[in-house]
Parts: structure tokens; C-alpha cells; sequence
């Protein structure tokens, strides 16, 4: 699954004398047309936009669409760069159980495709009072940077787009957007 794992860079621009900022996050690569879904909170804002591939290929990103209440975005790249990448395959996130694998990969803190494993901890969480619901939450590892990446099950199949985590420096917990939530928008 890693090489279809990318990592997204933004430049925000800024206002008078603040100047811009920069942030980066995770995304995956969804289909052979060059999208990759990500979290809206990674690229919102974005005045630019650059996806580095797991092999050092940087490619000039565009943001397609963004829902803002799912925290879900989509970026294109030129298909072309990525045509011999496979896309990851989603699977029916309705069918998660508590318990079940759950692998995270995505470039936390800017070491690009980490991997960590833990399980399902729990399913239909609410996270940020009542700004996200239905969440599934985990164990695996998460940490700044990995927002956007997948959340795997056992046979590489996309569960969820890492999206939150609480006390990450204390081990915390993670949570991640049904990929449910996202597939109808991307036409999967």
C-alpha cells in the first residue's frame, strides 16, 4: 500500500506583515486519474500545493473539492506521473469491527510513509465536541502529519483517512473518517 501513500506540503498565504505559513499532512492515491483524498484540514487555506511520492518525485497539487464538515479534500496531480503507481482499494467501512487490524500509514512529524498497526478501539465516535461524528477510533499511532493518510485493515484495504488524535504524547488515540464517508464523493 505505501507507494500509493504521498505526502501533501501547503503554502498558506498570509496577510500584511504576518507573512505565509507552510503545513503538511498525508494523502492517498484513490484511482489511475490522479486523485488523492486527503483531510480538508490539510490543504485548507492552500495557496499552493505539492505531493511528494514515495519514490522523491514532488508534483504541483490542485485542490479539486473539500468538505469541510467531513473534513475530507481531494487533489488532483498530472495522472501521468502516477500511472504506475497502484491506487489503494477502499473497502466497505460499514462492515469495521472493535478489535479488528488497523494500519496507519502517512509521514508523521515529516518521516514520510511510517507505518503503525494497533486495532479498532471503538466505532461512531464524536470528536471535537460535535464537529466530527461517526468516526472510527484506534491505537495505532497517530501523530501531526499523519492527518489525510489511510487507515488499513488486514488485506491493505482502506478503512478511513487518519484524521484527529487526542494526547499523542502520551500514546493517545486516533480517529479516522469512515471510508464510507468519503467513497460516494469520489465516485468509488
Amino acid at each position: 500500500a505505501s507507494p500509493a501513500v504521498v505526502e501533501i506540503h501547503v503554502t498558506r498565504q498570509g496577510n500584511g506583515f504576518l507573512g505565509g505559513s507552510t503545513g503538511q499532512g498525508s494523502g492517498f492515491l484513490v484511482d489511475s486519474h490522479g486523485y488523492i483524498l486527503t483531510n480538508n484540514h490539510v490543504v485548507q487555506g492552500a495557496s499552493s500545493v505539492q505531493v511528494l511520492l514515495k519514490n522523491g518525485t514532488t508534483l504541483n497539487g490542485t485542490v479539486l473539492g473539500t468538505d469541510s464538515r467531513d473534513d475530507l479534500a481531494v487533489v488532483s496531480v498530472d495522472p501521468t506521473k502516477v500511472s504506475g503507481i497502484t491506487p489503494l482499494q477502499l473497502a466497505d467501512s460499514s462492515t469495521v469491527q472493535i478489535g479488528q487490524l488497523a494500519v496507519a500509514i502517512g509521514s508523521p512529524y515529516g518521516l514520510a510513509n511510517s507505518v503503525t498497526a494497533g486495532i479498532i478501539s471503538g466505532l461512531n465516535r464524536t470528536v471535537g465536541g460535535n464537529t466530527l461524528t461517526g468516526m472510527l477510533q484506534t491505537d495505532a499511532a497517530l501523530n501531526p502529519g499523519n492527518s489525510g493518510g489511510p487507515l488499513l485493515d488486514a488485506q491493505g484495504l482502506v478503512i478511513g483517512i487518519n484524521t484527529a488524535m487526542e494526547n499523542a504524547a502520551s500514546g493517545g488515540i486516533g480517529f479516522a473518517v469512515p471510508i464510507g464517508t468519503a467513497a460516494g464523493g469520489i465516485g468509488s
